[in-house]
């Protein structure tokens, strides 16, 4: 066995016997989606329970569909409510696929069988438990300083105890909170525990009148938002192009923070010395306070305008945006910035914003 792969056991065998639990089949609510990988022309079997939550009588059963690579929907399948199916899918195309489970009021356990899966954590599609969750593990970039945990446990008296574990076993979040309004929590990474697997727990809390129930928690920041019950599965969905260290040649800064009030435009320039072509180019940009879509737009020599993410009301955030090499011209450049006030705020802070110049750059929008 090589050395790195001594290492790479040793951290599974830390973690697995930090986040040791009973066997806990974890409960999915409403919407969730899971992930997997398949070569055309493969069988992969689905299995799935559906089962009544406990103490209410919902009539919903259960809906199962299966979006292939090309975004079709090759598979949807109808399961009653109470009855559990190994739905046998066969792919037509080769590459990701995505299971959507509906089970609407009720809950449901389900797994891709004799292969790796994750479940899919995005702001858009969050996981969403109800009673139980069995640990899943995830991966933590290299180079990545911090992420987010959001958590909603939206009814008073449901709650959850949340930990993260880094990959020595130590917990570097430990929380327990009823979560009625959802709370974004920042992990700080520690030296050194980058580029490594990590472990998400959700328990029951052991204080009185705090009951672990129905709980929605996505990630956000540069790491893959795709959390496995198998640590061994991690790297299997952190291995893309997308998820591999930024090479970066070049930055320049283009502009300092910049302050718009209500509808109030800012124009800024900066130089580029050279403009070096089969490279990749991109902006780095952060946003204070922008709450809608479109609310801070720019323009790079008086081109096509880019909508800088929404980061949420007085949360800052840092995107990285892909841009074409010939928006920018060698010399002088000019961007303007501007806030658009239609959505009721009152200001936002657009900068630093850096331009980026180099063989590999991720870009990254937000989950």
């Amino acid at each position: 066995m090589s050395a790195r792969a001594s290492a790479v056991l040793v951290v599974m065998l830390t973690l697995s016997a930090a986040v040791a639990q009973d066997d806990v089949e974890t409960l999915l609510r409403h919407d969730n989606f899971l992930v997997f990988e398949a070569e055309a022309g493969e069988v992969v079997p689905i299995a799935v329970t559906s089962v009544r939550k406990a103490g209410f009588i919902y009539g919903d059963d259960l809906t199962v569909e299966v979006i292939d690579p090309n975004s079709e929907r090759a598979l949807r399948r109808l399961v009653p409510l109470g009855t559990a199916e190994t739905i046998e899918f066969t792919a037509a195309a080769t590459g990701m696929h995505a299971v959507r489970l509906a089970a609407g009021w009720n809950t449901v356990q389900a797994e891709v069988v004799g292969r790796p899966w994750a479940l899919v954590a995005w702001q858009d599609v969050p996981v969403n438990i109800c009673g139980a969750m069995a640990p899943l593990y995830f991966k933590v970039l290299e180079n990545v300083e911090s992420f987010k945990l959001s958590v909603s446990a939206s009814v008073t008296g449901e709650a959850a105890t949340v930990r993260i574990y880094g990959p020595d076993g130590q917990a570097v979040l430990d929380k327990t909170g009823d979560f009625d309004s959802p709370e974004k929590l920042e992990i700080e990474v520690p030296e050194g525990a980058d580029g490594a697997v990590w472990c998400l727990t959700i328990t029951d809390p052991e204080e009185e009148g705090l009951e672990l129930d129905d709980v929605a928690f996505f990630l956000s920041g540069r790491i893959p938002p795709l959390l496995c019950e198998d640590p061994d599965w991690v790297e299997v969905f952190a291995a893309g192009e997308e998820y591999q260290p930024d090479l970066i040649d070049t930055v320049v800064q283009a502009s300092d923070e910049v302050r718009l009030d209500a509808g109030q435009s800012a124009t800024v320039a900066w130089q580029m010395a050279e403009l070096p072509e089969g490279k990749t180019y991109a902006l780095r940009v952060t946003g204070n306070d922008v709450d809608y879509p479109k609310e801070l737009m720019l323009t790079i020599n008086e081109g096509e305008p880019i909508a800088v993410p929404v980061t949420g009301n007085s949360t800052t955030e840092t995107f990285t945006i892909l841009i074409e090499r010939e928006m920018l011209r060698q010399g002088e450049n000019t961007m303007t910035l501007s806030q658009d006030p239609s959505g009721g705020s009152n200001v936002v802070l657009g900068g630093p914003i850096e331009v980026l110049i180099g063989d590999r750059i991720s870009e990254f929008r937000g989950y």
